[in-house]
């Protein structure tokens, strides 16, 4: 196997130049699941902890407002996710999402995603040095061509060796708990199902600016829960035997050797707690689009089956530690009559006060003076 060591990768002019070459050029996109069918959407729903009716149980979606059941908003990013993509051997870490969501992703629905370059921004930090944000433009079209939602990914491209020598967590502990402690945790876990808006209507009448969400518990974090996260998700990398020798083969830089000499997916910062200290992390940590998940979850307890979640756009600040509990929380901090939508702003929030996410929500809720579906 022809390989790239990612430790002596580097960030040259010519990979960059090869990279913004193909600047709006678009291209179809390997996917994990390309039909939103019942176990695909019910798969996600559960690896993001999110077990409402509406995403999981086909009885309840079809006497639904919705009519149907329907897959999370954010389900989209399991049927084609592009970042990393060129610059061979360069560590990438996912930043954030921007997505816009056009059309309600009934079960059933096929799904074709096609993606291309959309930016590339330089920057210069004190944890990795010179780095490079880069912006994927994924758009996903349903089988008559009609466009579900468009998604804007980010990540930033760093050297390994140089992110991992200014590594800037590697003092943080992982967190440990009392029974008494997971008991409370329980306790508050129980609570969220009761606090469910579900298909009692938040009408639009009903919300003002100030309010706060109930917001969501989240962790604390294990390796199971990216286990169920990964099982709904899917990922480009993550191969089994002849596929993943295969993959390596054709991508040169893909595989990171571990300390026994076995090529293997650079996915293991998630579970390996070797490979994320290497690049600078105390432990392994969560899969971004987790967090993303989460805000979605949080923002469909809080609006019920009626709302319609139009845009989504987040951000990672910091990275979830195996061990952290997240609180998700956010604020109503505008409205407008005009089409009865409402924006929120969200955070991920860790048991140490740090602020490891944040999001902005603009939702459509449905008014006292008009029936059916706001979607």
């Amino acid at each position: 196997m022809n390989k790239i060591d990612p430790a002596r990768a580097k960030i040259t002019e010519e990979s960059l130049e090869a990279l913004l070459a193909s600047k709006g050029v678009e291209t179809g996109l390997p996917q994990y699941n390309t039909s939103a069918s019942d176990d695909a959407i019910r798969h996600y729903a559960l690896g993001i902890g999110d077990d409402n009716p509406l995403y999981i149980d086909p009885e309840y979606g079809a006497a639904s407002v919705q009519g149907c059941m329907v897959a999370p908003p954010s389900f989209v990013m399991t049927c084609g996710f592009s970042r990393s993509r060129g610059l061979a051997g360069i560590h990438g870490l996912f930043s954030g999402v921007d997505l816009h969501c056009h059309k309600p992703i009934k079960a059933g629905t096929r799904v074709k995603a096609t993606t291309a370059l959309y930016d590339l921004i330089e920057h210069q930090g004190r944890y990795a040095g010179r780095s490079f944000e880069q912006i994927y433009e994924t758009k996903y079209r349903d089988e008559h061509g009609e466009l579900l939602s468009t998604l804007y990914t980010k990540a930033f491209r760093t050297e390994r060796k140089t992110g991992g020598s200014r590594g800037k967590y590697s003092e943080l502990e992982r967190a440990s708990y009392t029974a008494e402690q997971i008991e409370e945790i329980s306790d508050r876990y129980r609570q969220e199902v009761i606090q469910r808006q579900g298909a009692a209507p938040l009408y639009f009448e009903e919300v003002s600016v100030g309010d706060r969400l109930p917001g969501l518990q989240k962790g604390p974090l294990s390796v199971t829960d990216m286990v169920c996260f990964l099982m709904g998700f899917g990922y480009i990398y993550v191969r089994a035997h002849r596929q993943w020798y295969s993959f390596a083969d054709r991508h040169r830089g893909a595989g990171v050797t571990d300390q026994f000499g076995i090529p293997d997916v650079p996915e293991r910062v998630h579970w390996d707690e070797a490979l994320a200290q290497e690049i600078g992390m105390p432990t392994m940590y969560d899969y971004g689009p987790q967090r993303i998940g989460w805000f979605d979850h949080t923002l469909s307890d809080w609006m019920g089956d009626h709302g319609w979640l139009r845009r989504l756009e987040a951000r990672l600040t910091a990275p979830n530690f195996v061990g952290d509990i997240t609180r998700m929380v956010g604020e109503v901090v505008a409205r407008d009559e005009a089409d009865n939508s409402v924006v929120v702003e969200l955070s991920a929030i860790d048991q140490r006060d740090r602020t490891t996410a944040t999001a902005r929500a603009e939702v459509i809720l449905p008014s006292k003076f008009s029936a059916g579906s706001v979607a």
